[in-house]
């Protein structure tokens, strides 16, 4: 476009103070949102507990409960065991093809990591990662990192908060199960425990077989420790698998039980929305950008008749607002946050 052949156009000595200035200007934006600081307020109560909204700088839209550490370190409430629990498609943090000149991988990954970690979760399911183990612990303090396997993009991480006792499920997970997964167990109490499982799951709609199948590998696992799972991902399901996850493996979907409100039903959204009010358009792909809109990421949940969701668990969307224009997002994928308390039956 015009303005672009006119900045190629300017001096040398310009362009490089153009350039500082743009990056001190992305740093401290970026620096912002590790920073944020929320306004909580709260209209309405009921027997599962308060429901509050936070509001963030930037118009992104965090987890719509209060942190999980405020006054309640072991996360137990009436003998109910509380996690938040958060899962993104990161897109390798590669920068919008809408984002700014000069926005680069380092200004997307601090303004994730931001987004992340304000989020204070418990656990945090990471997929198309642009690093391994060793890129995880660099970028998310206060987490161990259960693991890291490729999957058919970039790499699958698993997250879990310093504090609460944890360990690998399996040793090389991939290796071992051909899963494209990470799975971790949590010791929730003396005699509980929780596996959990960050998964990129088989791409397509003609991969719907293949996923089945991995969910049942999934769930073998858990049957073989006798436990419950969490699974959280970019699953690239689609909703006519909802009956298969559901009626035939048992799995209950957090985003139905908590509501299934519209609001928070598409994890993919490409849709124009520019004719609405305040209304935007993940142009990802730039002029490329298909639009379309799926719920290709889940949150699944299997009792295994060991445990059991308590009340009503939330479910809200993450990075779902746009960055510096109505067309910048920080990943064709927006992510998926949820607060729920589990219940097992030794207690």
């Amino acid at each position: 476009t015009e303005p672009r052949r006119r900045r190629r156009g300017v001096t040398l000595m310009v362009g490089r103070v153009e350039s500082i200035a743009a990056a001190i200007c992305l740093t401290v934006f970026a620096g912002g949102l590790i920073a944020m600081s929320c306004t909580l307020s709260s209209n309405e109560a009921s027997q599962n507990g308060l429901k509050v909204t936070r509001s963030f700088p930037s118009g992104h839209h965090h987890a719509d409960a209060a942190s999980p550490k405020d006054g309640d370190p072991d996360h137990s409430h009436g003998g109910a065991k509380e996690l938040v629990v958060a899962s993104m498609n990161i897109a390798a943090c590669q920068p919008s093809q809408s984002a700014p000149p000069g926005w680069n991988e380092s200004n997307s990954t601090a303004a994730l990591r931001g987004i992340l970690l304000g989020l204070d979760a418990d656990v945090i399911a990471l997929q198309e990662c642009p690093g391994g183990a060793r890129w995880a612990r660099d970028h998310f303090p206060g987490y161990n990192v259960l693991g890291a396997t490729y999957s058919h993009a970039d790499q699958v991480i698993l997250l879990v908060r310093d504090g609460l006792k944890s360990s690998p499920a399996l040793s090389g997970e991939r290796a071992v199960t051909g899963l494209p997964a990470v799975i971790a167990e949590l010791e929730l109490g003396s005699r509980n425990s929780l596996l959990v499982a960050s998964v990129h799951l088989e791409p397509f709609e003609r991969g719907d077989r293949k996923r089945q199948s991995q969910m049942r590998s999934l769930l073998d696992i858990a049957d073989s420790k006798s436990s419950p799972i969490l699974i959280l991902g970019d699953t690239n399901m689609r909703d006519t698998e909802d009956e298969a996850m559901e009626d035939e493996l048992g799995l209950q979907d957090i985003w139905k039980l908590a509501g299934q409100r519209d609001e928070s039903r598409f994890t993919w959204d490409t849709m124009d929305h520019r004719n609405e009010i305040e209304g935007v358009f993940n142009r990802y792909y730039g002029s490329g950008t298909r639009q379309y809109q799926r719920r290709y990421d889940r949150m699944y949940f299997h009792g295994a008749n060991k445990a059991k969701m308590e009340g009503t668990p939330t479910f809200e969307l993450i990075a779902n607002h746009p960055m510096t224009s109505k067309l910048d997002f920080l990943s064709d994928h927006f992510g998926m946050t949820s607060r729920c308390s589990l219940s097992f039956s030794s207690e």
